[in-house]
């Protein structure tokens, strides 16, 4: 025993040395699977995202950096780096949306310098070619008042300020562009003939000053070391009888000093003296601008013609002739209001420009095209402000429209005037469909059963998603690649509070689908009225609609006309009922409205009825929220038009059954008011619009709401800042009848059939996060779990399951499904939908049914757009994609062959056991 137990020792020392090298290959190995993602296979494949910048407020090229971009600096507070070959995002910094981050000053050079924020002010210097921050120092100005009227700009590596005191005089000041060093005291010019009017062109400050019909034209160089002011009469450059007061207008981006008299005359500053431009503006909207062209400063200027559409010119002021080479004029090209941002010209071998031109548009696309007028590219900046969007279903094939009317009974009635006509066109239909069999098996596929052809696809996951943007442009989406389908720009619509409605889906063949968007004139402020077909982006019925008074409320009338349409039914400030389309004014029955000011927290409640001529509003109830005083509503929650009650009630662990009180006119109102003891006071009320009556209310003191709210069912919730713990918490509330139904089975809800008060559930959650969006998600059915998405600041979003926020929570009473009460809720990162795809500034979260029950489809809007699908309950009715259909083929073969083997061979078997 003693020889075998030393021969077979182990050696420690030994097992050691082996583990100490197998580490590295732990870590080596290690290191490769955490740079794998967990769904790397479905990544990009249900899911998009575009980006964007905003408004472009500042463009200038780098000529610098190897790889050329345009730099621009945008409303949104976005500086970002645009590929000039492509317009794609190179590199971007978005910065606070407040006023602390407006960007004040943009100037390329070696370095881009940006001027940030409105006192204190922050200067820093970018690297051109990634993006990084070089440097960075704060200025603070001690006169606050007057600190919005200040200039900046860069000369000379010193970063020059200019504050007017109008009437008075010009404070310069001159700062290191690196360390922010003053260079020396701020310097007082005299200018006592400073205006408002005034207008930089760096360095020259020019105003128009004197009586009317004498003015005179002065310029300082605010920078020169000597004062020397260039002073004319106006009356030299313009007709004083004819102008419109000598409004200065300077020139975008030019390389010459310069600016624009009453949209006519354009003078230059050169070798301190005005000189006038041979040329003058075409049209007095026209941007104008001054580059360097191959014989001397060029004069370019762009505008946008009614009749003949996009034009561009440019003027040789040094031969005072026309540049040939640097025209357009197109007609199919659309630019409202062209705006010339940046502008850079080169010499080819023959002597030619060779331009690039970056034209900005009221629409707020921003458009980079030759001197020719060719576009090279564009982005559509509006979309970083999409204020409204709709989900809307695509029409069916040919081929299943034909299928559908065919067992229409009113459309058989129509055609079919014997049976065996019905009978042909069975014929018929099954005749087509083998042809498309046929062609399919060839390969050759009808063009409607393409996947890029817009019609419905068999789990209805294909749709339109039509946006409406801040600018007024409405764009039609393909939701699947993202792709833009058609777009329409309405300078008319503004869109502060634009409702959308879709009055007919393309269910109903052979009509097409109806969309109409509510909103108000940019002009007047009334009512204004857009239809449009979704799917193409025509106008179709009312088309634009102005209306004479101002609109307090609007609803689409539950039953649909003979033309599957729903009526359109407003309530204006005269409190007169209009009905769109007319012939629909008598299917008004029994219909209720409220309107509620956000101001004042007041409701009141209309009761719609159809007297046999028009259609009237009574008014029957009147509610004031918070009290008698004042009350500002901050977020307002409605059912949404698509959702279905999954069940009428939960099942307990004792096999009762707990009813919900689902009334679909609930509408939840969060209201903050002041209060003298507990500073603000924010108040949650539920009321039903019908009948006025208070279903439930929920107070928290020392408060502060945020304008989030959802509903959906009897489920509330909404969210607040309380001041008292310096916290976020998301409040819930849930309604239910008890274990005793109120109503039979199968009869449908009334306000005014029961006096009970549901049973009220509230519950308080602390949220370590910040949202900007929530909403529910929606399924075809409501079968699955609802889930709570919430989009936050740090540009992720959340799905969260409603299980984690149920008022009942922590309740207990033998519910089992009940999860214990925990105050703070848990964000996992598994819970983040948009993994590495940040969204900046989420704005809102829309979502819509798809035709699978499992699947809600989700839109996130903001300064990206984010696109994708979830399923909160898993996706138990559809096939994994990693689903092997090879090996189950396989097996399944196998299982039968085995099958009869099997039952031949005991057969054999059965047969020689009878012959013995």
């Amino acid at each position: 025993m003693g020889v075998l137990s030393r021969n077979f020792k182990p050696n420690f020392l030994g097992l050691l040395k082996f583990l100490n090298n197998m580490n590295w290959f732990i870590v080596f190995f290690s290191l490769i699977n955490l740079s794998l993602c967990i769904y790397e296979d479905q990544i990009g494949k249900f899911d998009w995202r575009q980006t964007y910048v905003g408004r472009i407020k500042f463009a200038q090229f780098d000529t610098v950096s190897t790889a050329k971009k345009i730099i621009v600096a945008t409303e949104e507070n976005v500086l970002a780096a645009l590929n000039l070959k492509t317009g794609q995002v190179v590199w971007r910094h978005v910065f606070e949306s407040a006023s602390a981050g407006n960007i004040q000053l943009l100037h390329v050079g070696d370095k881009i310098t940006t001027v940030t924020g409105s006192n204190p002010y922050l200067v820093r210097g970018w690297d051109p070619a990634t993006g990084v921050l070089m440097w960075e120092w704060s200025l603070i100005l001690q006169n606050d008042e007057r600190a919005d009227y200040s200039e900046w700009w860069v000369q000379n590596n010193m970063l020059v300020h200019l504050l007017p005191a109008f009437g008075s005089h010009l404070e310069v000041t001159m700062y290191n562009l690196l360390t922010g060093g003053n260079r020396g005291a701020t310097s007082k010019l005299p200018a006592i003939w400073s205006n408002d009017g005034c207008i930089l062109t760096a360095p020259y400050y020019t105003c128009v000053s004197g009586d009317m019909g004498s003015q005179i034209l002065l310029t300082l160089d605010v920078t020169s070391n000597a004062i020397q002011i260039i002073s004319k009469p106006l009356s030299n450059y313009i007709n004083l009888q004819q102008s419109i007061g000598g409004n200065l207008r300077p020139l975008d981006n030019s390389v010459v000093p310069g600016f624009i008299v009453d949209d006519k005359k354009v003078l230059l500053i050169r070798n301190n003296s005005f000189e006038v431009v041979g040329k003058e503006l075409e049209d007095e909207i026209a941007s104008a601008t001054v580059v360097d062209g191959a014989n001397g400063p060029v004069l370019m200027q762009t505008w946008t013609d009614d009749v003949k559409g996009f034009q561009l010119t440019a003027y040789s002021i040094s031969t005072n002739s026309e540049v040939p080479e640097i025209h357009c004029s197109d007609s199919t090209l659309s630019i409202p209001e062209a705006e010339i941002l940046a502008a850079m010209c080169t010499r080819h071998a023959r002597e030619q420009h060779a331009c690039r031109i970056l034209v900005n548009g009221a629409d707020d696309a921003v458009h980079l095209m030759q001197q020719g007028g060719r576009l090279l590219w564009s982005r559509e900046e509006a979309l970083a402000n999409v204020v409204a969007a709709e989900f809307v279903d695509l029409p069916v094939s040919e081929t299943d429209a034909a299928i559908e009317s065919e067992f229409d009974q009113k459309e058989a009635a129509k055609v079919y005037s014997s049976v065996w006509s019905a009978f042909s066109r069975r014929l018929h239909s099954q005749f087509t469909q083998l042809q498309n069999v046929i062609k399919n098996l060839q390969g050759q596929g009808a063009p409607d059963q393409s996947t890029n052809a817009l019609v419905r696809d068999y789990f209805n996951l294909h749709k339109i998603i039509v946006l409406i943007t801040d600018a007024g442009k409405i764009f039609g989406m393909d939701n699947l690649s993202g792709e833009i389908l058609w777009r329409r720009y309405e300078p008319g619509l503004d869109t502060e509070s634009v409702v959308v409605y879709t009055r007919r889906s393309a269910r109903h063949p052979p009509y097409d689908a109806y969309l109409t968007i509510v909103g108000k004139h940019e002009e007047t402020g009334n009512g204004y009225v857009i239809s449009l077909n979704p799917i193409t982006g025509n106008l179709v019925g009312e088309q634009r609609m102005k209306l004479d008074v101002r609109i307090l409320q609007c609803s689409l009338l539950h039953q649909a006309d003979s033309e599957k349409l729903h009526a359109l039914v407003l309530l204006d400030e005269d409190e007169t009922v209009q009905v769109f389309p007319i012939s629909a004014t008598s299917l008004v029955e029994n219909l209720y409205l409220y309107v509620a000011d956000k101001h004042t927290g007041k409701v009141q409640g209309y009761a719609l009825k159809y007297n046999g001529v028009s259609v009237e509003a009574q008014r029957t109830w009147s509610v004031q929220l918070g009290g008698s005083g004042p009350a500002q509503i901050v977020a307002t929650a409605t059912r949404s038009r698509l959702e279905r009650v999954r069940s009428p009630g939960r099942a307990l662990a004792d096999r009762s059954v707990l009813y919900k009180y689902s009334n679909p006119n609930l509408v939840l109102f969060v209201v903050e008011k002041p209060d003298p003891t507990h500073k603000e006071v924010v108040t949650a009320v539920a009321l039903d619009a019908v009948s006025g009556a208070l279903i439930g209310a929920s107070s928290h003191r020392r408060a502060r709401a945020l304008p989030l709210a959802v509903h959906a069912d009897n489920c509330f919730a909404y969210l607040y800042r309380s001041e008292k713990h310096r916290r976020l918490e998301i409040a819930t509330m849930e309604l239910y009848e008890g274990k005793e139904r109120w109503l039979e089975p199968g009869v449908a809800f009334s306000s005014f059939a029961s006096d009970r008060a549901p049973a009220v559930e509230r519950q308080a959650y602390i949220l370590p996060a910040s949202p900007t969006a929530a909403t529910f998600t929606i399924t075809e059915r409501s079968l699955t779990d609802r889930h709570v998405l919430l989009g936050l600041t740090t540009g992720a979003v959340i799905e969260m399951p409603w299980a984690y926020l149920e008022a009942r929570r922590g309740l207990g009473g033998g519910d089992e499904a009940l999860l214990p009460y925990t105050p703070e809720l848990p964000l996992p990162a598994e819970a983040t939908l948009n993994y590495n795809r940040t969204v900046e500034r989420v704005r809102g979260v829309l979502t819509a049914p798809a035709g699978l029950e499992s699947t809600s489809l989700v839109l996130v809007t903001g300064l990206d757009l984010f696109y994708t699908r979830v399923a909160p309950s898993k996706t138990f009715d559809l096939l994994k994609d990693d689903f092997d259909y090879f090996l189950i083929t396989v097996v399944l073969a196998a299982l039968i062959v085995a099958t009869y083997s099997t039952k031949y061979f005991a057969s054999r078997k059965m047969l020689k056991l009878a012959w013995k």
